[in-house]
């Protein structure tokens, strides 16, 4: 099978930001088939801007073992703003056609949105190329950036809404990776055997309790004496960040207490200057570390935190740093309604606490610091859940048999359901 992967922050092991793809292009690749990546210039949680000229930046190659990785002219100041993300999405939206003309026919492209303009423009060269798109839906846009208010001009909501539409209608799979999410997408009229469930999943061999791993990074940071909440991840609009600060200032006479966030994101210099206007000396955060050494600083927590903003389409989200935390067997606090609020109960991996409660978390945080048997018990038991559900091979696996799929029937345009 020849497939080609459009996916705009594409990045490898040794840098920081999300990692499904990148796993899953390798997985493809390791089992015979002809993997190319079209891509962005930049990662989600990536700074670094190219220092290349304009001219010589409009289309590159790279070879990621066997993946050919094709990046594509992208606007790299995607964290300075709103407009700063939009002209992201707006820059690739216009370059990444240009690089699915430059890779030899494929058989299936598999298109991962958000952001949805470019993958709208990467469905238009395949229609042109009469190549099957196979799309996976990580978030529902617009309707996250609407609910967050991010989103309010009414014309840009039609449009973006048109092409949701679109790109439902003449995909040959719909791919969600919550169970919310493909509820959402069927409940709109859309064809269930259409629409695929392939959640997000962990990689045991690179996740996983390591003791050795969390004594070097408490070393390095002098964190020998310290009860350290972890919040790994983005730091943007959507994650709800405020709670964990107003919990840092109920516990700021804890001296023993360090709340560490690790990641980059749209609020993470808002965050730093909130924790100095409030005089959280507790708070830390640190720049994002490559993947490969997410496994490190988890297990040198002794809580984890995931957090969303309290918003109905976030009842149907999976945060994949929660699935990081249980395979590396910590014990969590779960401020998310929903899908994930029912993984963390029916583990029993972690404490629930309304997402903006501040006192519920701050209150959750001392209980389990102050018994550490339950804490690692409930560890544990996350971490046997998500080695029963959530393994990244099976789910890999039911990506490359949806993908096969579709190369073998030539699966035309579905319609929606009257």
């Amino acid at each position: 099978m020849k497939v080609v992967v459009v996916y705009q922050y594409f990045q490898g092991r040794d840098t920081p930001g999300h990692s499904l793809i990148y796993e899953l292009a390798r997985f493809l690749s390791e089992r015979g088939h002809d993997v190319t990546v079209v891509a962005g210039e930049t990662g989600y949680m990536q700074r670094n801007s190219s220092t290349l000229p304009w001219y010589r930046r409009i289309v590159r190659r790279e070879l990621d073992g066997k993946v050919k990785v094709v990046r594509t002219y992208t606007y790299s100041q995607l964290h300075r703003s709103y407009l700063g993300r939009l002209l992201s999405f707006i820059s690739f939206s216009i370059s990444c056609p240009i690089g699915l003309l430059l890779v030899t026919k494929p058989d299936v492209v598999l298109a991962s949105s958000p952001p949805i303009f470019p993958i709208f423009t990467a469905w238009l060269t395949c229609k042109i190329r009469r190549i099957p798109v196979v799309l996976e839906v990580r978030d529902l846009w617009p309707a996250s950036a609407v609910q967050m208010g991010i989103l309010r001009n009414k014309q840009l909501i039609e449009i973006m809404a048109w092409m949701e539409r679109v790109l439902y209608d003449r995909s040959a799979i719909i791919v969600a990776l919550t169970e919310g999410i493909r509820e959402s997408i069927c409940s709109r009229g859309w064809l269930k055997s259409k629409v695929k469930l392939i959640t997000c999943g962990a990689d045991f061999d690179e996740l996983y309790p390591d003791a050795n791993a969390a004594m070097v990074v408490r070393e390095k940071h002098r964190w020998q004496d310290k009860k350290i909440v972890l919040y790994f991840g983005a730091l943007g609009e959507s994650n709800n960040l405020s709670v964990m600060l107003r919990a840092a200032q109920r516990l700021i006479s804890r001296r023993d207490i360090t709340f560490v966030l690790i990641g980059d994101g749209m609020k993470r210099i808002e965050t730093e200057e909130q924790a100095v206007s409030m005089g959280l000396e507790n708070i830390l955060v640190l720049p994002p570390v490559p993947k490969d050494e997410a496994r490190l600083y988890i297990n040198a927590a002794d809580l984890c935190l995931v957090t969303l903003k309290d918003i109905p389409l976030f009842t149907g989200a999976i945060p994949t740093k929660m699935i990081d935390y249980m395979a590396c067997g910590k014990a969590m606090l779960c401020g998310v309604r929903g899908e994930a609020e029912h993984i963390v109960r029916d583990a029993g991996a972690g404490v629930l606490f309304e997402p903006d409660d501040d006192e519920q978390l701050s209150g959750a945080i001392t209980s389990l610091l102050n018994d550490g048997d339950l804490a690692a018990e409930m560890g544990a038991r996350g971490l046997a859940y998500v080695k029963n559900r959530f393994s990244a091979v099976a789910m890999r696996e039911q990506m490359e048999s949806v993908l096969l799929m579709v190369c073998k029937d030539g699966l035309g345009n579905y319609s929606k359901q009257n």
